[in-house]
């Protein structure tokens, strides 16, 4: 009994937080779950890393992991203005996102300036508002929102115009809010040549870092991180 107090004791700990952005990540039955949070879980597995996760708002997610080591916020692209705010883990996933427009409106847009017309919904503290504005999209143009439900929901309803986002997780936001091909067209590519990545508190533990790279490093060589991406692929998107 000793010895299992002494062994849980020492077990490695972190706490991990992210968004709800299917299929990545997303709740179902009270579990998170999803492409990256099925990473992360066999990644913490390996390394034999007890770490709960949690799904909040993106700017809770941000602001938990920037004030507390020792904790992790997943699905996150490496721009230059996170750089130095965080350790990075990964590459995780290639991350490629495009803009995607109501059919009606897809023969307007040439290019980026040409959105400054629309109404373009973005989440609150995510990169692709940034990408956006470097792009050459005014910032009048940009709506922020909490959540990617809250986005989808509004461009259902008509309310914004434009959306950003990447080819599997539009797919499956057509599908979760009914929204039918003909009703939406991807016009232009925001970012290519990105990725996704694991990123913890500058403070956290060395030793939690170097283990979760060596299991993110380990599942790529294994095929691992592979066969959950086309899971969660061919269940969603068949």
């Amino acid at each position: 009994m000793l010895m299992t107090r002494m062994a849980a004791a020492q077990q490695l700990e972190l706490r991990a937080y992210t968004e709800d952005w299917p299929p990545y990540n997303y709740q179902r039955e009270g579990q998170v779950t999803g492409i990256i949070s099925d990473i992360l879980q066999e990644a913490c597995h390996l390394e034999k890393i007890y770490c709960p996760m949690e799904l909040v708002p993106w700017t809770r997610a941000y602001k938990n992991v920037q004030d507390n080591p020792n904790t992790l916020i997943y699905g996150i692209a490496r721009i230059p203005a996170r750089e130095h705010h965080f350790v990075w883990i990964g590459p995780i996933l290639p991350r490629t996102t495009w803009v995607y427009v109501r059919a009606n409106l897809a023969s307007q847009i040439q290019q980026f300036s040409d959105l400054n017309r629309l109404r373009i919904g973005v989440i609150r503290g995510e990169a692709s508002a940034e990408e956006l504005v470097n792009a050459g999209v005014s910032k009048q143009a940009i709506i922020v929102f909490n959540s990617n439900t809250d986005v989808m929901r509004t461009f259902k309803s008509g309310k914004i115009d434009v959306l950003v986002n990447t080819e599997i997780a539009m797919a499956v936001n057509q599908q979760n809010f009914q929204i039918a091909d003909e009703q939406v067209k991807r016009v232009m590519k925001v970012t290519d040549g990105g990725s996704i990545y694991l990123a913890m508190n500058i403070q956290s533990d060395p030793v939690l870092v170097e283990k979760l790279q060596t299991a993110v490093e380990r599942m790529k060589r294994e095929g691992k991180i592979q066969n959950i991406v086309q899971h969660y692929t061919k269940k969603n998107l068949q």
